[in-house]
Protein backbone atom coordinates (compact mmCIF):
# COMPACT_ATOMS: atom_id res chain seq x y z
CA UNK A 1 0.00 0.00 0.00
CA UNK A 2 0.88 3.29 -1.12
CA UNK A 3 0.64 6.57 1.03
CA UNK A 4 0.35 10.11 -1.34
CA UNK A 5 -0.34 13.16 0.10
CA UNK A 6 -3.29 15.24 -0.89
CA UNK A 7 -1.08 18.16 -1.80
CA UNK A 8 1.37 17.56 -5.39
CA UNK A 9 2.67 20.49 -5.42
CA UNK A 10 5.82 19.35 -2.59
CA UNK A 11 7.05 17.24 -5.18
CA UNK A 12 6.95 15.86 -8.77
CA UNK A 13 4.19 13.46 -9.77
CA UNK A 14 5.39 10.34 -9.17
CA UNK A 15 7.60 10.60 -6.35
CA UNK A 16 7.08 10.41 -2.97
CA UNK A 17 8.63 12.75 -0.46
CA UNK A 18 11.18 10.76 2.44
CA UNK A 19 10.42 10.69 5.55
CA UNK A 20 11.03 13.60 7.72
CA UNK A 21 14.12 11.09 10.06
CA UNK A 22 16.01 10.14 6.77
CA UNK A 23 17.37 13.26 5.79
CA UNK A 24 19.14 13.29 9.44
CA UNK A 25 20.49 9.58 9.26
CA UNK A 26 22.05 10.29 5.71
CA UNK A 27 23.67 13.80 6.56
CA UNK A 28 24.94 11.82 10.29
CA UNK A 29 26.75 9.47 7.88
CA UNK A 30 27.96 11.96 5.35
CA UNK A 31 29.73 13.73 8.80
CA UNK A 32 30.96 10.79 10.31
CA UNK A 33 32.53 9.20 7.30
CA UNK A 34 34.84 12.68 6.92
CA UNK A 35 35.16 12.45 10.97
CA UNK A 36 36.85 9.37 10.31
CA UNK A 37 38.82 9.96 7.10
CA UNK A 38 40.00 13.39 8.96
CA UNK A 39 40.89 10.83 12.26
CA UNK A 40 42.87 8.20 9.90
CA UNK A 41 44.66 11.60 8.42
CA UNK A 42 45.86 12.91 12.16
CA UNK A 43 46.81 9.68 12.95
CA UNK A 44 48.89 8.52 9.85
CA UNK A 45 50.48 12.12 9.77
CA UNK A 46 50.94 13.11 13.66
CA UNK A 47 51.36 9.73 14.92
CA UNK A 48 49.99 11.02 18.75
CA UNK A 49 50.73 7.52 19.65
CA UNK A 50 54.17 7.43 19.22
CA UNK A 51 55.60 8.00 22.43
CA UNK A 52 53.85 4.85 24.07
CA UNK A 53 56.14 1.77 23.70
CA UNK A 54 53.30 -0.55 22.72
CA UNK A 55 52.16 1.66 19.45
CA UNK A 56 55.87 2.99 18.57
CA UNK A 57 57.89 1.41 15.68
CA UNK A 58 60.48 -1.00 16.44
CA UNK A 59 63.78 -0.75 14.51
CA UNK A 60 66.01 -2.75 15.21
CA UNK A 61 69.06 -1.89 17.01
CA UNK A 62 72.77 -2.98 15.76
CA UNK A 63 75.93 -2.55 17.48
CA UNK A 64 78.46 -0.70 16.07
CA UNK A 65 81.10 -2.29 13.55
CA UNK A 66 84.12 -2.78 13.99
CA UNK A 67 87.48 -4.20 12.26
CA UNK A 68 88.24 -8.04 12.67
CA UNK A 69 89.54 -8.99 16.27
CA UNK A 70 88.95 -5.18 17.52
CA UNK A 71 86.95 -4.09 20.30
CA UNK A 72 87.06 -0.85 19.65
CA UNK A 73 87.64 2.23 17.20
CA UNK A 74 90.04 5.06 17.45
CA UNK A 75 89.00 8.25 15.15
CA UNK A 76 91.62 9.79 13.33
CA UNK A 77 90.72 13.37 11.61
CA UNK A 78 93.47 13.39 9.31
CA UNK A 79 92.79 11.41 5.60
CA UNK A 80 96.24 10.49 5.71
CA UNK A 81 96.08 6.92 7.57
CA UNK A 82 99.48 4.72 7.97
CA UNK A 83 101.35 3.21 10.35
CA UNK A 84 104.85 4.53 12.01
CA UNK A 85 107.02 3.37 9.15
CA UNK A 86 109.97 4.22 12.09
CA UNK A 87 109.21 0.97 14.40
CA UNK A 88 109.85 -1.27 10.74
CA UNK A 89 113.38 -2.32 12.01
CA UNK A 90 112.01 -3.23 15.44
CA UNK A 91 109.04 -5.13 14.36
CA UNK A 92 111.77 -7.34 12.00
CA UNK A 93 113.66 -8.14 15.28
CA UNK A 94 110.22 -8.78 17.27
CA UNK A 95 108.87 -11.44 14.51
CA UNK A 96 105.58 -12.11 13.28
CA UNK A 97 104.80 -14.88 15.64
CA UNK A 98 105.12 -12.32 18.30
CA UNK A 99 102.98 -9.77 16.67
CA UNK A 100 99.76 -12.33 16.90
CA UNK A 101 98.06 -14.28 19.37
CA UNK A 102 98.58 -17.91 18.22
CA UNK A 103 96.09 -20.77 19.56
CA UNK A 104 97.92 -24.24 18.61
CA UNK A 105 95.95 -27.23 17.84
CA UNK A 106 94.69 -28.74 20.70
CA UNK A 107 92.06 -31.66 20.65
CA UNK A 108 90.75 -31.99 17.17
CA UNK A 109 90.38 -27.92 16.79
CA UNK A 110 92.57 -26.11 14.12
CA UNK A 111 95.26 -24.22 14.44
CA UNK A 112 93.87 -19.94 15.20
CA UNK A 113 95.87 -16.81 14.60
CA UNK A 114 94.17 -13.65 15.95
CA UNK A 115 95.15 -9.76 16.52
CA UNK A 116 96.71 -9.31 19.60
CA UNK A 117 93.99 -6.82 19.62
CA UNK A 118 91.58 -9.62 20.78
CA UNK A 119 92.73 -9.40 24.05
CA UNK A 120 92.12 -5.96 24.81
CA UNK A 121 90.44 -4.47 27.62
CA UNK A 122 86.50 -4.11 26.81
CA UNK A 123 86.64 -0.59 27.86
CA UNK A 124 89.09 1.23 25.66
CA UNK A 125 89.69 3.52 28.59
CA UNK A 126 91.16 0.83 30.97
CA UNK A 127 93.19 -0.33 27.53
CA UNK A 128 94.28 3.03 26.53
CA UNK A 129 96.12 3.24 30.15
CA UNK A 130 97.47 -0.21 30.15
CA UNK A 131 99.24 0.40 26.73
CA UNK A 132 100.38 3.61 27.90
CA UNK A 133 102.49 2.42 30.87
CA UNK A 134 103.90 -0.44 28.64
CA UNK A 135 104.74 2.26 25.62
CA UNK A 136 106.77 4.26 28.28
CA UNK A 137 108.41 1.05 29.67
CA UNK A 138 109.69 -0.64 26.35
CA UNK A 139 110.19 0.66 23.11
CA UNK A 140 109.05 -2.77 21.77
CA UNK A 141 105.71 -2.81 23.68
CA UNK A 142 105.64 0.14 21.98
CA UNK A 143 106.39 -0.96 18.01
CA UNK A 144 103.72 -4.02 19.21
CA UNK A 145 100.77 -2.11 20.35
CA UNK A 146 101.27 0.40 17.35
CA UNK A 147 100.97 -2.55 15.66
CA UNK A 148 98.14 -4.24 16.47
CA UNK A 149 96.28 -1.05 16.88
CA UNK A 150 96.40 -0.18 13.17
CA UNK A 151 93.43 -2.11 12.07
CA UNK A 152 91.48 0.14 14.45
CA UNK A 153 91.80 3.67 12.89
CA UNK A 154 88.95 5.25 10.96
CA UNK A 155 88.61 8.08 9.32
CA UNK A 156 85.98 10.52 11.18
CA UNK A 157 86.34 14.65 9.76
CA UNK A 158 85.40 17.15 11.66
CA UNK A 159 82.95 18.71 9.25
CA UNK A 160 80.15 16.09 8.12
CA UNK A 161 80.61 14.98 4.80
CA UNK A 162 84.43 15.80 4.22
CA UNK A 163 85.65 12.37 3.30
CA UNK A 164 87.42 12.46 0.22
CA UNK A 165 86.42 11.33 -2.99
CA UNK A 166 89.39 8.89 -3.71
CA UNK A 167 91.70 6.97 -1.19
CA UNK A 168 94.99 5.31 -2.27
CA UNK A 169 95.66 1.63 -1.00
CA UNK A 170 99.11 -0.07 0.25
CA UNK A 171 99.88 -3.04 1.98
CA UNK A 172 103.27 -2.77 3.03
CA UNK A 173 105.69 -5.57 3.68
CA UNK A 174 108.36 -4.50 6.53
CA UNK A 175 110.35 -7.37 5.05
CA UNK A 176 110.54 -6.19 1.58
CA UNK A 177 112.53 -2.75 1.87
CA UNK A 178 114.85 -1.13 4.21
CA UNK A 179 113.31 1.30 6.53
CA UNK A 180 114.22 4.26 4.29
CA UNK A 181 112.65 2.83 1.52
CA UNK A 182 109.19 2.26 3.08
CA UNK A 183 109.02 5.97 4.21
CA UNK A 184 109.52 7.44 0.48
CA UNK A 185 106.46 4.92 -0.69
CA UNK A 186 104.69 6.30 1.54
CA UNK A 187 106.03 9.94 1.80
CA UNK A 188 104.69 9.59 -2.59
CA UNK A 189 101.70 8.82 -1.63
CA UNK A 190 101.06 11.42 1.15
CA UNK A 191 102.42 14.07 -1.17
CA UNK A 192 100.11 12.82 -3.75
CA UNK A 193 96.66 12.81 -2.12
CA UNK A 194 97.28 16.16 -0.55
CA UNK A 195 97.92 17.62 -4.05
CA UNK A 196 94.82 16.37 -5.13
CA UNK A 197 92.42 15.99 -1.86
CA UNK A 198 92.00 12.67 -1.48
CA UNK A 199 93.21 9.88 1.38
CA UNK A 200 95.45 7.56 1.70
CA UNK A 201 95.28 4.13 4.00
CA UNK A 202 98.67 2.01 4.51
CA UNK A 203 98.50 -0.74 6.44
CA UNK A 204 101.42 -3.23 6.89
CA UNK A 205 100.67 -6.52 5.35
CA UNK A 206 101.67 -8.70 8.44
CA UNK A 207 98.74 -7.29 9.87
CA UNK A 208 96.09 -9.55 7.94
CA UNK A 209 97.65 -12.93 8.92
CA UNK A 210 95.28 -13.33 11.49
CA UNK A 211 92.23 -13.06 9.23
CA UNK A 212 94.13 -15.18 6.68
CA UNK A 213 95.04 -17.46 9.44
CA UNK A 214 98.39 -18.52 7.80
CA UNK A 215 102.12 -17.36 7.35
CA UNK A 216 102.30 -18.97 4.19
CA UNK A 217 100.88 -15.84 2.41
CA UNK A 218 103.98 -13.91 3.27
CA UNK A 219 106.40 -16.16 1.70
CA UNK A 220 104.58 -16.32 -1.63
CA UNK A 221 105.13 -14.08 -4.21
CA UNK A 222 101.64 -15.03 -5.88
CA UNK A 223 99.38 -15.98 -2.75
CA UNK A 224 100.87 -12.60 -0.82
CA UNK A 225 99.09 -11.11 -3.30
CA UNK A 226 95.37 -11.52 -1.50
CA UNK A 227 96.32 -9.15 1.72
CA UNK A 228 95.68 -6.58 -1.17
CA UNK A 229 91.67 -7.47 -1.23
CA UNK A 230 92.04 -7.33 2.75
CA UNK A 231 93.34 -3.94 2.74
CA UNK A 232 91.02 -2.84 0.36
CA UNK A 233 88.04 -4.08 2.69
CA UNK A 234 89.95 -2.79 5.52
CA UNK A 235 89.95 0.87 3.85
CA UNK A 236 86.42 0.50 2.76
CA UNK A 237 85.39 0.73 6.62
CA UNK A 238 88.15 3.33 8.05
CA UNK A 239 86.90 5.58 5.12
CA UNK A 240 82.68 4.84 4.81
CA UNK A 241 81.78 7.84 2.64
CA UNK A 242 84.75 7.60 0.20
CA UNK A 243 83.67 7.02 -3.52
CA UNK A 244 86.55 5.32 -4.82
CA UNK A 245 89.46 3.17 -3.83
CA UNK A 246 92.64 2.66 -5.52
CA UNK A 247 94.95 -0.11 -4.80
CA UNK A 248 98.44 0.72 -5.71
CA UNK A 249 100.70 -1.83 -4.85
CA UNK A 250 104.02 -1.13 -2.61
CA UNK A 251 106.18 -1.90 -6.24
CA UNK A 252 105.13 1.15 -7.59
CA UNK A 253 105.35 5.15 -7.00
CA UNK A 254 103.23 8.15 -8.54
CA UNK A 255 105.60 9.85 -10.73
CA UNK A 256 103.39 12.62 -12.45
CA UNK A 257 101.94 14.48 -9.18
CA UNK A 258 99.99 17.10 -11.63
CA UNK A 259 97.54 14.46 -12.67
CA UNK A 260 94.23 14.25 -10.75
CA UNK A 261 93.12 10.34 -11.19
CA UNK A 262 89.45 11.87 -11.16
CA UNK A 263 89.52 13.91 -13.65
CA UNK A 264 92.07 11.66 -15.65
CA UNK A 265 90.42 8.50 -15.29
CA UNK A 266 86.85 8.41 -13.56
CA UNK A 267 84.86 10.96 -15.30
CA UNK A 268 82.27 10.23 -17.89
CA UNK A 269 84.49 11.38 -20.87
CA UNK A 270 87.67 10.50 -19.77
CA UNK A 271 86.64 6.42 -18.81
CA UNK A 272 84.85 7.13 -22.50
CA UNK A 273 88.47 7.77 -23.70
CA UNK A 274 90.53 5.10 -21.60
CA UNK A 275 88.07 2.27 -21.38
CA UNK A 276 89.03 -0.80 -24.09
CA UNK A 277 85.63 -1.71 -25.68
CA UNK A 278 85.40 -5.62 -25.90
CA UNK A 279 88.77 -6.38 -24.66
CA UNK A 280 89.25 -10.26 -23.94
CA UNK A 281 89.48 -11.22 -20.42
CA UNK A 282 92.32 -13.65 -20.80
CA UNK A 283 94.44 -11.30 -23.37
CA UNK A 284 95.57 -11.64 -26.30
CA UNK A 285 92.76 -14.04 -28.03
CA UNK A 286 90.49 -14.73 -24.62
CA UNK A 287 87.06 -15.36 -25.76
CA UNK A 288 85.20 -13.81 -23.07
CA UNK A 289 85.44 -9.93 -23.50
CA UNK A 290 84.13 -6.74 -21.83
CA UNK A 291 80.87 -5.01 -23.10
CA UNK A 292 80.87 -2.96 -25.95
CA UNK A 293 77.72 -0.92 -24.39
CA UNK A 294 78.91 -0.11 -21.06
CA UNK A 295 77.99 3.07 -19.17
CA UNK A 296 80.46 5.33 -17.08
CA UNK A 297 77.80 5.09 -14.20
CA UNK A 298 77.93 1.34 -14.24
CA UNK A 299 81.69 1.00 -14.10
CA UNK A 300 82.40 -0.55 -10.43
CA UNK A 301 85.82 -2.30 -11.09
CA UNK A 302 88.75 -0.95 -13.63
CA UNK A 303 91.98 -3.18 -14.36
CA UNK A 304 94.96 -3.44 -16.29
CA UNK A 305 96.30 -6.12 -17.74
CA UNK A 306 99.94 -7.37 -19.05
CA UNK A 307 100.34 -9.73 -21.87
CA UNK A 308 98.59 -12.59 -20.42
CA UNK A 309 96.56 -11.79 -17.27
CA UNK A 310 94.50 -9.43 -15.60
CA UNK A 311 97.00 -7.31 -13.24
CA UNK A 312 96.12 -6.52 -9.89
CA UNK A 313 98.76 -4.13 -8.33
CA UNK A 314 96.93 -1.40 -9.26
CA UNK A 315 93.32 -1.19 -9.63
CA UNK A 316 90.05 0.68 -8.24
CA UNK A 317 86.24 -0.14 -7.29
CA UNK A 318 84.09 2.03 -6.45
CA UNK A 319 82.75 2.47 -3.23
CA UNK A 320 78.96 0.89 -3.59
CA UNK A 321 77.11 -2.18 -2.74
CA UNK A 322 78.57 -3.67 -5.98
CA UNK A 323 81.68 -3.18 -5.61
CA UNK A 324 81.81 -3.91 -1.69
CA UNK A 325 80.21 -6.98 -2.76
CA UNK A 326 82.71 -8.03 -5.06
CA UNK A 327 85.82 -7.53 -2.65
CA UNK A 328 83.51 -9.83 -0.35
CA UNK A 329 83.02 -12.62 -3.15
CA UNK A 330 86.61 -12.01 -4.09
CA UNK A 331 87.97 -12.60 -1.15
CA UNK A 332 86.31 -15.82 -0.13
CA UNK A 333 87.85 -18.66 1.49
CA UNK A 334 86.63 -21.16 -1.48
CA UNK A 335 88.51 -18.87 -3.65
CA UNK A 336 91.59 -17.99 -1.35
CA UNK A 337 91.99 -22.13 -0.23
CA UNK A 338 91.69 -23.06 -4.07
CA UNK A 339 95.03 -24.50 -5.64
CA UNK A 340 94.22 -24.06 -9.01
CA UNK A 341 94.89 -20.50 -9.24
CA UNK A 342 98.51 -19.89 -10.13
CA UNK A 343 98.55 -16.49 -9.53
CA UNK A 344 95.88 -15.50 -6.56
CA UNK A 345 93.61 -12.88 -6.99
CA UNK A 346 94.62 -12.39 -10.61
CA UNK A 347 92.96 -15.68 -11.28
CA UNK A 348 90.35 -15.51 -9.15
CA UNK A 349 88.76 -12.09 -10.83
CA UNK A 350 89.75 -13.72 -14.31
CA UNK A 351 87.50 -16.70 -13.19
CA UNK A 352 84.56 -14.02 -11.88
CA UNK A 353 84.58 -12.25 -15.16
CA UNK A 354 84.20 -15.31 -16.91
CA UNK A 355 81.57 -16.65 -15.54
CA UNK A 356 79.55 -14.15 -14.05
CA UNK A 357 78.33 -11.81 -16.51
CA UNK A 358 76.97 -9.65 -14.22
CA UNK A 359 80.42 -9.13 -12.40
CA UNK A 360 81.47 -8.66 -16.05
CA UNK A 361 78.85 -6.01 -17.06
CA UNK A 362 80.06 -3.74 -14.01
CA UNK A 363 84.24 -4.27 -15.06
CA UNK A 364 86.25 -1.70 -17.19
CA UNK A 365 89.47 -2.69 -18.28
CA UNK A 366 92.07 0.46 -19.67
CA UNK A 367 95.41 -0.04 -21.00
CA UNK A 368 98.45 -0.62 -18.76
CA UNK A 369 100.21 2.65 -19.02
CA UNK A 370 96.68 4.39 -17.86
CA UNK A 371 97.28 3.16 -14.27
CA UNK A 372 99.79 0.50 -14.17
CA UNK A 373 102.87 1.11 -15.98
CA UNK A 374 105.62 -1.86 -16.36
CA UNK A 375 108.90 -0.44 -15.46
CA UNK A 376 111.67 -1.78 -18.29
CA UNK A 377 115.68 -1.33 -18.03
CA UNK A 378 115.33 -0.04 -21.95
CA UNK A 379 112.62 1.68 -23.76
CA UNK A 380 113.17 3.55 -26.78
CA UNK A 381 111.21 6.74 -27.19
CA UNK A 382 110.13 5.88 -30.39
CA UNK A 383 107.69 3.51 -29.28
CA UNK A 384 105.99 5.53 -26.80
CA UNK A 385 102.62 6.51 -28.74
CA UNK A 386 102.32 2.87 -29.51
CA UNK A 387 103.25 0.95 -26.37
CA UNK A 388 100.69 1.02 -24.33
CA UNK A 389 102.51 -1.18 -21.61
CA UNK A 390 105.76 0.32 -20.18
CA UNK A 391 106.21 3.31 -18.27
CA UNK A 392 107.88 6.44 -19.95
CA UNK A 393 109.06 9.69 -18.49
CA UNK A 394 105.32 12.02 -18.03
CA UNK A 395 103.51 8.89 -16.95
CA UNK A 396 101.37 8.72 -14.10
CA UNK A 397 102.35 6.04 -12.63
CA UNK A 398 105.41 3.60 -12.96
CA UNK A 399 105.46 -0.04 -10.78
CA UNK A 400 108.28 -2.94 -10.88
CA UNK A 401 106.35 -5.80 -9.12
CA UNK A 402 107.99 -8.02 -11.92
CA UNK A 403 111.58 -7.65 -9.72
CA UNK A 404 112.97 -10.56 -8.19
CA UNK A 405 114.90 -9.74 -5.22
CA UNK A 406 114.43 -7.26 -2.38
CA UNK A 407 117.57 -5.90 -3.40
CA UNK A 408 116.82 -5.56 -6.84
CA UNK A 409 113.14 -4.49 -5.87
CA UNK A 410 115.10 -1.33 -3.91
CA UNK A 411 117.31 -0.38 -6.44
CA UNK A 412 114.80 0.31 -8.74
CA UNK A 413 113.20 2.35 -6.37
CA UNK A 414 116.09 4.81 -6.01
CA UNK A 415 116.26 5.00 -9.91
CA UNK A 416 112.70 5.83 -10.20
CA UNK A 417 112.24 7.81 -6.88
CA UNK A 418 115.51 10.29 -8.11
CA UNK A 419 113.05 11.47 -10.93
CA UNK A 420 109.78 11.63 -9.14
Amino acid sequence: MRFRPKSTGAAPAGHLPMPGGFHRIKAVRANRLWLVVFALFFLWVFRPLRWIPSFSRHHPVYPPGLPPGCKHTVSSASPYIYPPIEDADLLRQIGVTNLIHITPEDAGRPLRMESLSSLDDADPVKQKIKEDNENAASNEARAINHFKNQAKVVFSPKLAKKSPKIVIVTALDFDRYPTASLAKLVQNRVNYAHEHGYGIYVRWAQEFVPELNSMDFLGDVERSKWIRLFCVRAAMFAFPDAEWFWYFDQDGLVTNMKVDLYSYLLTPDAWRGANLKEQPVIPPRGLIKTYKNLRPANVDLIFTQSETKIETNSFLVRNSEIGRATIETWRARHYLEYNNFPYGPDSAITHILQWHPFVLSKTSIVSARTINSFFAETVSLEDKATDHMHYFPGDFVVQWASCGTSTECDLILQKVAGDV
